[in-house]
């Protein structure tokens, strides 16, 4: 079964709803067709009604918990979702998937929710191995979705390694930056902030990174900037003189807007990729908004964010 084929049912809380939401729109972004009782169904028969004939219809339920606790109609949502999983089972159909999705909102910990729903009609949900804490995940989504479709989700690096094969340096890096937001499950963003770049899996940087430096002649790469940055004390102004996105001395430094970087291999040592440097901006420009003032040079806090990923040991 392709993930086009699956259908999730997000049970909630009413007062989760924007968070619900936000996990609603990434699910569908990686073609997962979800169910949530966006408006109110009028009278507890026409709802609950409403709720078995789209039970019938899932592959999987989502039960997630917020800050708020179980909501009193998500309740019988939990326990129509177990007579759902019992029906299936007694009549031989495929199975109904479902589990716990712990919000990050949800401030206690894992523990004390068992403690305090074990012996309810929803204890079930607790000795569910199909538990997602997204609190504790370094890939949240990911983990989500391979817990709702029972398949490792994968990122297709096919694209990026036969632009790479075919010197698109440009194509190439704007592919890197694709498959990075798909991977962290930040495509609606539109970039990745440093929490995501701490916690990109450790794997698929491994597999960009190699996909970067084998086609390059190892001239690019995440690790040959690495490698650079750790050979100038991670000072970015040497950085950015050393992979050409600087030019000049300091008061007349000029840094390189996107559109003057060189996709070639004429191109300085660890000048490529870049994209996801600038496609980060947006978390930068925040920051300004928020100080009212232009701190510093845009891809010069640009390069102490990247300095976040060429941290990780795994590279």
């Amino acid at each position: 079964m392709t993930m086009s084929q699956y259908k999730v049912f997000l049970c909630h809380n009413s007062k989760d709803k924007p968070q619900v939401r936000e996990i609603r729109d990434q699910l569908e972004q990686q073609g997962i067709e979800t169910w949530m009782d966006e408006q109110d169904i009028k009278g507890f028969d026409d709802w609950k009604k409403k709720i078995k004939e789209n039970l019938s219809q899932m592959n999987a339920v989502a039960v997630l918990l917020g800050s708020s606790g179980f909501g009193e109609w998500q309740k019988y949502e939990i326990i129509y979702t177990e007579q759902e999983i019992n029906r299936r089972e007694q009549n031989k159909l495929l199975p109904l998937r479902a589990g716990l999705v712990i919000l990050k909102s949800c401030q206690q910990t894992f523990q004390k929710i068992r403690d305090r729903h074990y012996d309810t009609p929803y204890g079930w949900l607790f000795i569910n191995p199909h538990m997602v804490d997204l609190r504790a995940s370094k890939a949240p989504m990911k983990q989500l979705i391979e817990a709702i479709t029972e398949q490792r989700w994968h990122v297709d690096y096919t694209r990026l390694e036969n632009l790479l094969k075919a010197g698109q340096w440009k194509e190439a890096d704007q592919e890197t930056l694709a498959v990075m937001l798909k991977t962290a499950g930040r495509e609606k963003e539109g970039w990745l902030d440093i929490e995501s770049i701490q916690n990109f899996p450790r794997k698929d940087l491994h597999t960009i990174d190699q996909l970067w430096v084998e086609y390059s002649d190892g001239h690019f790469g995440f690790s040959v900037q690495k490698r650079i940055s750790e050979s100038v004390g991670k000072d970015y102004e040497k950085f950015g003189d050393r992979v050409g996105w600087g030019k000049g001395m300091w008061l007349n430094k000029k840094w390189l807007d996107y559109n003057e970087i060189i996709f070639s291999l004429d191109a300085p040592e660890g000048h490529l990729p870049v994209g996801v440097v600038y496609g980060s901006g947006s978390w930068f420009w925040g920051l300004d908004a928020t100080l009212g003032v232009h701190v510093v040079p845009f891809l010069q806090r640009l390069i102490v964010f990247l300095f976040n990923l060429l941290s990780r040991p795994d590279l």
